[in-house]
């Protein structure tokens, strides 16, 4: 199995943001790690390389570090190779700048990670709650500090929920909340 494709792409990488750090994962991926901003002239100069197609973004909380990871993954078409570009912001008022400039489809996935795991993406205009109610004030629900017992202890009526678990045939939750 060669990974001759795999290389170039790192190469390519490095050889246009030396602070990188870029590496072959397996046949057909490379993973890079940026400082938060290199992230859009990353994403820039790969779109400019023939990685024109924008997968996703995804986020990882790491409450222990104190920071959010954003992960962007693109792909291209003509190497069959996918990049995955990491990241880390902080957990608090953690802000990046948005992609849309480059791939509209970014917007979405912004919107997203700003309602699930409250990063801010600069410039872009739809970053209201899609699923969240308007009214909510407790911490972004895909985070790790995030309890959802509790929240669901606090917002539904408890003969509702004990109902809805005799109907599912849920055993009741023996552990602890988390604080």
């Amino acid at each position: 199995m060669s990974l001759e494709k795999e290389q170039k792409v790192v190469e390519l990488v490095k050889a246009s943001f030396e602070d990188a750090e870029a590496e072959v994962q397996r046949e057909r991926r490379v993973k890079v790690w940026v400082k938060p901003n290199r992230v859009f002239p990353l994403v820039a100069y790969l779109k400019g390389h023939g990685f024109n197609h924008f997968v996703a973004i995804s986020a990882v909380d790491w409450i222990k570090d104190g920071e959010i990871e954003l992960v962007y993954h693109l792909w291209s078409y003509s190497e069959k190779v996918h990049v995955m570009i990491k990241t880390r912001i902080p957990r608090d008022n953690g802000s990046m700048p948005t992609l849309k400039p480059l791939f509209n489809q970014a917007e979405t996935y912004e919107r997203d990670i700003h309602e699930f795991f409250g990063v801010y993406f600069e410039g872009n205009e739809k970053l209201d709650r899609e699923f969240i109610l308007e009214d909510w004030d407790g911490p972004p629900p895909m985070r790790k500090d995030f309890d959802t017992r509790l929240f669901s202890a606090e917002f539904y009526d408890q003969e509702d929920l004990e109902s809805e678990a005799l109907r599912l045939k849920i055993q009741p939750y023996k552990g602890h909340l988390r604080k």
